[in-house]
């Protein structure tokens, strides 16, 4: 009979084309996510096993802590199962990553094996898209923490948020609010969900409480990655911009950097992402150009919902990278009766009436004006450099314009309705 040599067994482990590891990882597959064993597993290496000791080599001490503190139980689970009896777990960190080939290749996939999105492209049907970044902007005193906390409430209950708009990707949603005290926090999450008929113990709402989060800072961007992963919301809010950061917000590269990140972190966890962010003293008309501060900032957005306010009333507007914009919709702050009650917002048509609120962009009026002025038809892109607005804002209100016959389109562009003639063809192609 052969016999059984343990150092020949751990010596075969060894060779390429081991299965060992590729077996264990798909035990402990069975036992965590598979967003955190994505994140988390790949840059760790498979480096000895014997009959006492099971061997992973790490990058740094990040992912060593992170396995450690999260994941040494279900990884001692997976080795005893796949091995037979448990090893002790040992994970030094590599001295010296880089071999002497040169560094590893970029990860690289054919285009039919991307990963495709199950369900709907919507976290909040017209108002966020799922695993989309983007801001809550608006002026002071607009309202934009207490949207914030409804769309907060309505992901992780599944509730329309604002009342009207339905959550069409339900889960868990992790907030990190710098402004409010916690006490004020509580009241405000405790009173939206109470409109709700939900217990505040059944909402599925996790706040960051840390003193200080500094987001151009690796350290804090380590921090908060091991956070999403662990907890996996389907929507992470930072309220606000200016308090997760150090650097200076008209600094392109600096603000290239905290947003690559940020996208990052999206990308890699999968998960919505929505900042909270002031606006400019002085507005244009493009409310993605009265952001505060980098041009950066409003071109790193999917979603941009922005707050006007015009001395009591205040409206919501809403673009979007890949799908059509909303507004402007009215918004009013209720105010409950009962003192021991946060206010809240909702949708003036709510109350109103039962269908949705249609009122005219103020943009619209811009547009006919541009047209009136022209002696010749102005192209969409003319119009859309013009008003210093995104191309797919402004397609969709003249495809409004036109279905309202106060606008028509040519060959050459689009004039106003009341200027159609036969030297103008191709009117409402």
């Amino acid at each position: 009979m052969m016999s059984v040599d343990p150092e020949s067994d751990a010596l075969a482990a060894r060779q390429p084309g081991n299965r060992l590891w590729p077996e264990v990882l798909a035990a402990l597959a069975k036992r965590i996510s598979r967003q955190q064993l994505d994140t988390w597993f790949p840059p760790a290496a498979y480096a000895a096993c014997d009959e006492t000791t099971f061997t992973l080599i790490v990058p740094n001490d990040t992912f060593r802590q992170a396995i450690l503190e999260n994941f040494a139980g279900d990884l001692a689970a997976a080795i005893a199962e796949v091995l037979g009896a448990p090893r002790q777990l040992q994970i030094p960190i590599l001295e010296h990553k880089r071999e002497v080939a040169g560094p590893p290749p970029l990860p690289v996939v054919r285009a039919s094996e991307l990963r495709d999105r199950v369900g709907s492209s919507w976290l909040i049907e017209k108002l966020w898209l799922a695993e989309g970044v983007g801001v809550i902007g608006g002026p002071p005193r607009a309202f934009k923490s207490l949207l914030a906390l409804d769309m907060a409430v309505s992901v992780a209950s599944g509730s329309p948020c604002l009342g009207a708009f339905p959550v069409r990707d339900r889960g868990p949603v992790l907030l990190y609010a710098a402004e409010d005290s916690a006490s004020v926090l509580r009241l405000r999450l405790q009173s939206l969900a109470r409109n709700r008929r939900i217990d505040l113990e059944a909402l599925d709402v996790h706040v960051i409480t840390a003193e200080r989060l500094r987001l151009d800072q690796s350290i804090y961007q380590q921090r908060l990655e091991a956070t999403v992963s662990i907890h996996q919301p389907k929507l992470l809010i930072l309220d606000p911009l200016v308090r997760i950061h150090a650097a200076d917000e008209n600094a392109s590269n600096a603000m290239a950097a905290l947003l690559g990140y940020l996208r990052a972190l999206q990308r890699t966890m999968g998960v919505a992402l929505a900042l909270i962010h002031h606006c400019r003293k002085r507005l244009t008309l493009g409310a993605g150009y009265n952001l505060r501060g980098s041009s950066d900032v409003y071109a790193w957005t999917d979603c941009l919902l922005f707050i006007e306010r015009h001395g009591d009333r205040r409206s919501l507007l809403a673009e979007h990278r890949s799908a059509p914009g909303l507004g402007p919709l009215p918004l009013e702050l209720v105010i409950p009766e009962d003192p021991d009650q946060a206010p809240y917002l909702r949708l003036v048509s709510a109350a109103e009436d039962a269908a949705p609120l249609q009122q005219e962009d103020p943009m619209k009026a811009r547009i006919l004006e541009l047209l009136a002025e022209s002696p010749e038809p102005l192209t969409a892109e003319s119009i859309r450099s013009r008003l210093h607005a995104r191309k797919q804002r402004v397609l969709e209100l003249l495809r409004q314009l036109t279905d309202q016959d106060k606008i028509l389109r040519s060959v050459r562009g689009y004039v106003p309705g009341d200027r159609a003639s036969p030297a103008v063809p191709g009117s409402h192609l």
